[in-house]
């Protein structure tokens, strides 16, 4: 394709100073097939910069029409329907061949167990991919594109930075699936070993963990979103690995909090205690809440009075405190020095509750 035709196409004016950036780019679009309607359409949106990373996203694929939608089975509405379940929006998703096999794949899934179960767990997995595809383009916009246009804003180099980073993307496929193989092995590890002590087909016996910074929101107020954000993350890492090299999961972060289970008591009380002597090493001050007993597990989350028990006496717990229940509590090993902690009226509880606290090794009295 000539300069010519770009010029009479209205995508390129070779008086402008970065005129040799926006021809370099044009011709590497075309080299990949770009044509020139198409060039026109993205100049107008200014939209070129990032055509080819778009189309690789989207797997090359065209849309379908309404005859071939028909032909997979699903209908309008069983369409919108599984969209929405998956956390996307009906009005942007572009309706190919790959997107009308996936949807029949899980209208599969639905037909095979309960529709309200098939359709939670798509929601599940929605979610849950949401977050990742947020951080991967956070991590490329934070690392890759803004110090790439701060210290040399060539659109062309640009353009192909984005499509390389999606090369490397498209290897994470097999990764993840190996991965999802991984953890599925793992939670039915731990499903199985909760069960043996189980009295109920749907309710297993774990313990609840939660630990929140004290404080935060005082240090919102006064701290830059930069460090406000490294203090988070820094949380969640050391949270993270702590509680996942003792055996337990990671439930959910909720904030400045993280909820977390174990099936062995010892193992939560180690994690906690731990957790704590970091923080401290940092001059962060957490507190946290224990409690064990039947939950109910549903959709990767955990429901029940043991929950919402945990969560009520973190929330009583003073500064550096680790609150437990007294059945939590008698089922740690001797090694584990606690202190009765009195009886407490908790909020939703019509009985006062029996507590008791566990010592924080190397750290503060609780204050």
């Amino acid at each position: 394709m000539t300069v010519e035709e770009f010029i009479a196409a209205g995508v390129y004016d070779p008086a402008i100073h970065t005129a040799g950036d926006r021809l370099a780019l044009l011709q590497w679009l075309v080299d990949q097939g770009f044509t020139l309607d198409e060039l026109r359409v993205a100049a107008q949106d200014n939209t070129l910069t990032r055509l080819a990373a778009d189309r690789k996203l989207s797997g090359g694929s065209t849309t379908v029409d309404a005859a071939a939608i028909a032909k997979s089975g699903l209908t309008a509405e069983m369409l919108a329907s599984l969209t929405i379940a998956a956390g996307l929006s009906p009005s942007t998703v572009p309706m190919t061949r790959l997107t009308i096999e996936l949807f029949h794949q899980f209208d599969i899934a639905r037909q095979m167990f309960t529709p309200e179960a098939a359709m939670h767990f798509l929601r599940v997995m929605g979610s849950s991919l949401g977050r990742i595809a947020e951080a991967a383009n956070t991590m490329f916009l934070i690392d890759v594109e803004v110090p790439l246009v701060s210290e040399h804003p060539n659109q062309f180099e640009l353009a192909k930075t984005m499509v390389n980073a999606l090369t490397v993307l498209e290897g994470l496929d097999d990764a993840m699936i190996r991965l999802f193989r991984l953890h599925m092995n793992d939670a039915v590890v731990r499903s199985r070993t909760a069960r043996v002590f189980a009295t109920d087909p749907e309710q297993v016996p774990m313990v609840i963990g939660f630990i929140d910074l004290v404080g935060f929101t005082s240090i919102s107020q006064v701290a830059t979103t930069h460090e406000l954000m490294d203090l988070v993350l820094d949380f969640e890492g050391r949270a993270y690995d702590l509680v996942t090299q003792h055996g337990g999961r990671v439930v959910k972060f909720i904030g400045d909090e993280v909820m977390f289970t174990t099936i062995d008591p010892a193992s939560a009380a180690t994690i906690v205690q731990k957790i704590f002597a970091e923080l401290h090493q940092r001059d962060v001050t957490p507190r946290a809440g224990l409690a064990y007993g039947q939950v109910l597990p549903h959709g990767g989350d955990y429901y029940g009075s043991t929950v919402n028990l945990a969560s009520r006496v973190a929330d009583i717990a003073v500064p550096f405190e680790i609150l437990v229940t007294r059945e939590f509590a008698m089922k740690l090993p001797e090694e584990f020095v606690i202190e009765p902690a009195g009886r407490r009226q908790l909020k939703g509880f019509t009985d006062p509750v029996e507590l008791c606290s566990l010592h924080v090794e190397n750290a503060p009295a609780a204050r």
